[in-house]
């Protein structure tokens, strides 16, 4: 298998771009530190441990997830938490995509989310 397909988020303003995994990967020339496709390891991917092609129902559990962790994070520290990636805003801006990468993108992407 020499590809695999992972799901990435498009800037939906600028369909060339999309979420950076993190500040030390984005492109600092793009104002929202987006990647573009030949960056795309960088990217923020929702990935499946099965390698199977990610699919709707994947992003709406990811959505889950990041809707309870902000739930107890305001539970915690109140209705303002500090959250290094608010996916609820993320997908105001954003949607999802699957992408083909290599498997050297894919492993190297898997590094990043570690």
């Amino acid at each position: 298998m020499d590809k695999v397909i992972v799901m990435v988020m498009r800037n939906k303003t600028n369909p060339e771009r999309y979420l950076a995994a993190n500040a030390d990967v984005g492109d600092w020339e793009d104002e929202n530190l987006d990647v573009t496709a030949a960056d795309i390891q960088n990217a923020y991917m929702i990935m499946r441990k099965d390698n199977a092609i990610p699919t709707a129902a994947d992003f709406e559990e990811h959505k889950k997830w990041h809707a309870e962790l902000k739930r107890v994070l305001t539970e915690k520290w109140g209705p303002d938490p500090f959250m290094s990636l608010d996916f609820e805003s993320v997908c105001e801006h954003y949607e999802p995509v699957n992408v083909e990468i290599t498997q050297e993108q894919f492993q190297y992407a898997q590094e990043l989310m570690e």
